[in-house]
């Protein structure tokens, strides 16, 4: 798909196309076959207006009538992407032959799409660079002038709606679209537009309104996610970050807080700016120190917002994920080098729990003689108050005994850094290969398990997925947590203990939603249970955060040691005897 998207962004159109096929007559048919789509299923709906809007791109009418035109299909044409992206958006990457074509389809006509406005747009300046008017058109020169700026807005708010669906599929952005995306807002910049308010034929009011906003909008839904994000988050900070526009400056010259630079005469997104150099080609440079404080601002009490939206889906873990981003030290990005060979890995925490366990599915290392699984047990689920606590359990009980959480896949060393791994997955897609998710590698069959976090992912033009791994823990025990309640049956979860860099115990739970600081929780590990108190926490996904945490008794501190020992010992034990076989 990659390649074909590439050509699209690079061909050269013709105008001529003498007739639509589905509007003989733009008088008279358009408003039967826009009534008509409405009666049609949904393939031969999408089949229909793909047709016209590639016959409208080349079509041989007026820019003016052209606009019309693509203005009356944009209600039909939004409900169809939508309906269409219900197929294949659910978190995983894609699975099946049909949901790759569906998603190819989508990328093409959001391409499309957008190249109809953008070259609209340059046909249009043309005109108003060339045409020579007489003073009895001055109406048209005025018509010619507010229709480049709607496309000018349209065409920006086009390509950020393709960049975002990549995204979804965790795709680049194809060949020229930096290009024509920057080309576009230099166009508004030149001619003095790009601030200006922007009336849209709509009574919905919306925060982008101007040129400057849309491009700016453009720039953040780049910056913001970089294959990091979980296809329900980058949906979240989409919605939001229309709203944090007038927070990012932008400047000709460097300024000791810009972040960012913008080459307008490269096809690259913005990219850090590393050093003071003088620079020959013209630049703008982002300043992104406003918008890092609000976000900040946003995880105190009672935190003001710009939004009610904001509000409600900014999570805690999206909120440090963009601070990461807005706050990163360039200087400290590790080096990677180039390496090849084989690792093998696992799945999930349930996995992780499983494997660690010497094979043991989660049920059988609570010894207990009662199910606290939550399948079948209406009373037990009953007795549960905290909503979000049933849903996870209820969810780790469902990876529990599926065969799933008993594999391990083998996968390429592409490259290494001091703190990760970047890898490549060739095999079948599964539901658990995904942004956040914390998994167990390993290089060598001799070697102990190593836990880590699937930082991010992208897709390849070689039908494979590259991915990237942090190293999170080495020496892991696993055990079970519970948060107690009185007069009800305790709801256990599986938890990953490890020693951290200063040697002390440190826990990875499954959620960082349910679990927080100060909290008392049951740690049990073979019939013994502790209680202990959650202290710092670090959220490393949305998937899993680390604490660390005392216990309340500390005479029984021998018996946590005596248990992390021993069980490190038999692992190395049974790492051993496997790689004899």
């Amino acid at each position: 798909m990659a390649v074909k998207l590439d050509k699209l962004f690079n061909e050269h159109i013709s105008l001529d196309v003498k007739t639509l096929t589905y509007i003989a007559n733009y008088k008279t048919d358009i408003e039967l076959w826009i009534t008509s789509l409405a009666e049609l299923e949904l393939g031969e709906a999408a089949k229909q207006i793909f047709i016209t809007l590639l016959e409208l791109r080349s079509f041989d009418c007026s820019d003016v009538i052209r606009f019309q035109i693509i203005q009356q299909i944009e209600p039909h044409l939004s409900h169809l992407l939508v309906s269409l992206e219900q197929h294949y958006l659910n978190n995983t990457l894609l699975d099946t032959k049909r949901d790759q074509q569906i998603s190819d389809l989508v990328l093409e006509i959001k391409s499309h799409h957008a190249l109809l406005y953008i070259e609209l747009l340059n046909r249009i300046q043309h005109t108003l660079d060339t045409y020579k008017f007489s003073f009895f058109e001055f109406n048209l020169k005025k018509k010619l002038s507010t229709l480049r700026k709607q496309t000018t807005l349209f065409a920006l708010e086009r390509l950020t709606n393709l960049l975002y669906s990549l995204q979804l599929l965790y795709f680049d952005a194809p060949q020229n679209f930096w290009n024509l995306s920057y080309q576009v807002y230099q166009t508004a910049i030149l001619h003095h537009y790009h601030t200006e308010k922007i009336e849209r034929n709509s009574d919905i009011e919306q925060p982008i309104d101007s040129v400057q906003k849309a491009f700016t909008q453009l720039i953040l839904l780049h910056l913001l996610n970089n294959h990091k994000l979980r296809q329900s988050e980058i949906r979240e900070l989409t919605q939001c970050i229309g709203y944090w526009t007038a927070l990012v400056q932008f400047s000709e010259h460097p300024h000791d807080n810009s972040n960012y630079i913008i080459r307008y005469s490269t096809d690259t997104p913005p990219h850090f700016y590393l050093n003071s150099a003088q620079l020959e080609e013209k630049c703008l440079f982002i300043k992104l120190t406003d918008l890092s404080a609000y976000i900040e601002s946003t995880l105190q009490p009672n935190a003001h917002y710009y939004s009610r939206l904001e509000e409600k889906l900014l999570t805690n873990v999206l909120k440090h994920h963009i601070l990461n981003v807005l706050t990163l030290d360039p200087s400290e990005i590790l080096p990677r080098y180039t390496e090849q060979g084989t690792f093998d890995i696992t799945l999930g925490m349930t996995s992780a729990h499983f494997f660690l366990s010497h094979a043991k599915h989660f049920k059988e290392t609570l010894e207990l003689d009662i199910d606290l699984s939550l399948k079948n047990n209406h009373q037990t689920l009953a007795s549960i108050p905290s909503e979000k606590e049933t849903q996870l359990s209820t969810r780790h009980y469902e990876q529990r005994f599926t065969a799933e959480i008993t594999k391990i896949y083998q996968v390429n060393l592409t490259n290494r850094s001091d703190s990760g791994y970047g890898l490549q997955w060739q095999n079948k897609m599964v539901k658990n290969f995904r942004t956040g998710e914390f998994i167990l590698l390993k290089e060598h069959k001799e070697h102990l398990w190593i836990g880590a976090i699937i930082r991010w992912m992208k897709n390849t033009s070689e039908q494979t997925v590259e991915f990237g791994v942090e190293r999170i823990a080495q020496n892991m025990c696993p055990v079970a947590v519970c948060i107690p309640k009185q007069n009800a049956t305790p709801v256990y979860h599986p938890a990953i203990l490890y020693t951290d860099e200063n040697n002390h115990h440190t826990m990875i739970l499954p959620s960082a939603q349910i679990f927080f600081e100060n909290q008392n929780l049951s740690l049990r590990f073979g019939t013994t249970e502790l209680k202990i108190y959650l202290k710092h926490s670090h959220i490393l996904t949305q998937n899993c955060a680390t604490f660390s945490f005392d216990l309340l008794e500390q005479s029984k501190r021998p018996l946590l040691e005596q248990h992390f020992q021993q069980h490190l010992t038999t692992l190395k034990t049974q790492d051993l005897w496997e790689s004899l076989k």
